[in-house]
């Protein structure tokens, strides 16, 4: 058995599942499910146990317990409480497991490989391009970016300046006012068309010598 941190949950089916139960039928019904989620398995049919978890009596307990079992929401086997729905749930969740797993492992194997070749075969700008560390929204939001300026014909293309949030960024802000392109805020660099830069510059400049006047 293994604790687990999570697990599907139907509500519609426990809704429908559990009309006619009283409040704290129910309350306790969903706790008994809670454990042997977390458990991995069935828990015991301890009154004390399982009535200190409902934080109520082990006389209440044992008569919601009783009605559980005589509606066949739980069954209580060999000194332990089981649920029928549970018990398949954790054997697909355990398949599943073992399948991603399995398949992890080939994955892993497969990327291996595949870094290997590309290791060979990088450039030294590609190496430049490693060393980013770039996150894969950057990757994602980046590859928009070259996608659209390459549409543009090479030779009207206007010269790019790559500005650094970072280092400058009073500087980065008005190029973003003055493009009416908003950079993502997980995006340190971003490159702008030389005349905003240049826009953004003097715009600066003009309200440095305001504060100075």
């Amino acid at each position: 058995m293994s604790e687990r941190p999570w697990y599907r949950r139907f509500p519609d089916n426990f809704i429908a599942g559990t009309v006619g139960l009283t409040l704290e039928e129910k309350g306790a019904y969903s706790l008994v499910l809670d454990l042997i989620y977390v458990r991995g398995g069935p828990v015991p049919d301890e009154p004390r146990y399982i009535a200190g978890v409902c934080n109520c009596s082990v006389r209440k307990w044992n008569a919601i317990r009783q009605r559980l079992i005589d509606l066949g929401k739980i069954a209580a086997i060999d000194g332990r409480l089981m649920n029928p729905r549970a018990e398949k749930e954790l054997e697909i969740s355990a398949k599943t497991a073992e399948e991603r797993a399995e398949s992890g492992s080939k994955g892993g194997v497969k990327s291996a490989e595949n870094r290997d070749v590309r290791s060979k075969s990088n450039d030294l700008g590609q190496a430049a391009l490693k060393h980013t560390r770039a996150s894969p929204l950057q990757d994602q939001y980046r590859k928009k970016e070259r996608s659209s300026i390459s549409k543009e014909d090479g030779a009207n293309a206007p010269k790019m300046i790559s500005v650094d949030r970072f280092a400058n960024e009073a500087l980065f802000k008005a190029c973003e006012e003055i493009s009416g392109k908003p950079v993502p805020s997980f995006m340190q660099k971003q490159v702008f068309e030389e005349s905003v830069v240049a826009q953004a510059r003097a715009r600066l400049i003009a309200e440095d010598d305001a504060h100075a006047a």
